[in-house]
């Protein structure tokens, strides 16, 4: 223990205090050892107030030493022992007659921290939350409990809220099928309002009609949500998000083509190679796999016929689920297919299953139709650029070439000198197909083009639904809001029911949509805060209550 008095250093101890003006500098300690300063600090304040009366006090009861944790000084844990007194309140009526002096300035009344620590932990609280913050702590030589630290954030005032001119809309999941809640967003300054704890109608109405004056209301097409802001705000204009109006539309066609995946595969092997390459051909997948997926199919498919059956004889849809052993979103599936749904691989799925080999593979072909044809030598050259997968990898592959060479030279009847391309696509799924149609024309490839063109020679339901859609998204991409009733018109007379259906609710919602048309609105900032609404519920989910999740949303915004 090494204990100074005051010397040269004072001034700059004096100039690190919580406040020069109430406090004074006595003397201090380091402790090298625990890595801890403790300054002793007397109070100086030239006036003290009585906390009930509000009258200034002049008679000195006693002193008393009240130990405060402060900012840490570099590394050392700072402790301030501070002196203050007690006072007699000698104004008439007064209930307090003796009190403890105050300095708010520098600690809350039974305080054990300094203010501006305490705003320092709330901080961290807010953006670490409990048990991440107090590890954070730690590390800054002020450690504290995760309970404090969230019991910090509880003592935190909300701030008022101002009632916007746009306001944005949608749900979000405390647990995905099971419970949800409402977010509500200004759309002038993108920052959340406040959260709703459901998404119930109810709710919405009765926080619309507290606060009054909400001139647009953003929202998916939930009707829900429709319901509340008719009630709750029936002068306000309801605005239909677009990227919603898309996705649902996107879901609409890929059901339809899911309907026809026959025609889908037919499009897909028709796809003729360029003339001026010689393609590889594609790996098959092993007898054992395809015989798994066959008998896999064949489950699904009883299971189809199987749902079908029972809804025809009366069944429940939660009967059928539990009855088959199946999921209820599944059982609603199968029954809005007239024809069995084949399985759609997900785009995403089997990419982590990706060859290392994959990011090398042009410079192999290039070589290869260079001339460079040893496998050895082409497996050091790209180790030297940085492959780390194995040798047989590659041999595989460039066994792969030499077949593709050998195929077209069986064909032709002698050596062919064209080069060799890897033409392989993904393949052609119902959800692959619906993405090409609704990606802009000037995005598509020209492969895609060729795709597309295909498709609609196949089957009449697959043109109309491609020129429906294809008119939909150019409607609402380029605000085409007089073409609407076209449009409706068209899908109403098709021949495809889920288009039927799509445009019928669409003509529910038709002020909605019409409105999404001639406006600019869009809950796009609605999107971007439930993304980070999300990161904080994952890191609080089951541990902390909704209030704790609604006060810490807010304040970090």
């Amino acid at each position: 223990m090494v204990i100074n008095r005051i010397g040269e250093i004072v001034d700059i101890l004096t100039h690190l205090l919580p406040s020069q003006e109430h406090l004074e500098l006595q003397s201090y300690e380091l402790d090298p050892k625990h890595r801890q300063v403790q300054v002793f600090v007397d109070s100086v304040q030239q006036f003290v107030r009585c906390p009930v009366c509000d009258h200034t006090a002049h008679r000195v009861h006693s002193h008393y030493e009240r130990t405060l944790a402060d900012l840490p000084w570099a590394d050392y844990r700072l402790i301030i022992k501070l002196t203050v007194g007690k006072f007699f309140c000698d104004q008439m009526g007064c209930d307090r007659k003796i009190f403890t002096e105050r300095i708010a300035e520098v600690m809350a009344p039974w305080a054990r921290r300094t203010q501006r620590l305490a705003a320092q932990l709330s901080e961290i609280a807010l953006y670490t939350g409990g048990e991440g913050g107090a590890k954070l702590s730690q590390k800054l030589h002020c450690p504290v409990s995760q309970n404090t630290l969230l019991s910090l954030i509880s003592r935190q005032s909300m701030p008022a809220v101002s009632t916007p001119k746009a306001l944005g809309v949608d749900d979000f999941a405390f647990r995905r099928g099971q419970r949800y809640g409402t977010i509500l967003v200004d759309l002038e300054t993108n920052r959340p309002i406040v959260l709703l704890p459901d998404r119930e109608a109810e709710t919405l109405a009765e926080w619309l009609k507290d606060h009054p004056g909400i001139e647009i209301l953003s929202r998916d097409r939930s009707k829900t949500y429709r319901q509340g802001m008719t009630k709750g705000a029936p002068n306000a204009t309801q605005v239909a998000d677009r990227f919603h109006l898309l996705k649902n539309l996107a879901e609409v066609l890929e059901r339809i083509l899911a309907m026809h995946t026959q025609q889908l595969k037919a499009v897909e092997t028709a796809q003729i190679p360029v003339n001026d390459a010689i393609p590889i051909a594609p790996v098959a997948p092993r007898p054992a796999i395809q015989e798994r997926s066959a008998r896999m199919r064949e489950r699904r498919f009883a299971k189809y016929e199987q749902v079908h059956q029972l809804r025809q004889q009366g069944w429940e849809i939660l009967e059928i689920a539990r009855h088959l052993g199946m999921g209820k979103r599944t059982v609603y599936r199968y029954l809005s297919h007239s024809e069995f749904p084949e399985w759609q691989a997900h785009p995403g799925r089997g990419r982590s299953q990706r060859s290392q080999l994959d990011r090398y593979k042009p410079y192999v072909l290039e070589q290869w139709n260079q001339g460079q044809q040893n496998t050895k030598r082409l497996f050091k050259e790209i180790q030297q650029q940085g492959y780390r997968g194995s040798y047989q990898t590659v041999a595989r592959y460039t066994r792969r070439l030499r077949q593709a060479q050998r195929q077209y030279r069986a064909q032709l009847g002698a050596q062919p000198q064209l080069p060799i391309r890897d033409l392989q696509q993904p393949p052609l799924t119902a959800r692959r197909a619906t993405w090409m149609v609704m990606r802009r024309a000037d995005q598509r490839t020209d492969v895609e083009q060729v795709l597309i063109a295909d498709l609609k020679t196949q089957h009449p339901d697959l043109a109309a639904a491609i020129d429906l859609t294809q008119g939909f998204t150019k409607l609402v991409r380029e605000r085409l809001a007089e073409q609407l009733d076209v449009w409706l018109e068209q899908a109403l007379s098709s021949s495809m029911k889920l288009f039927q259906g799509f445009a019928q609710g669409l003509k529910e919602d038709y002020a909605a949509v019409k409105a999404s048309l001639m406006t600019d609105i869009s809950n796009g900032p609605v999107e971007g805060n439930i993304n980070r609404l999300k990161l904080l519920k994952r890191q609080m989910y089951g541990r902390a209550s909704f209030d704790l999740l609604n006060r810490r949303f807010i304040l970090t915004s």
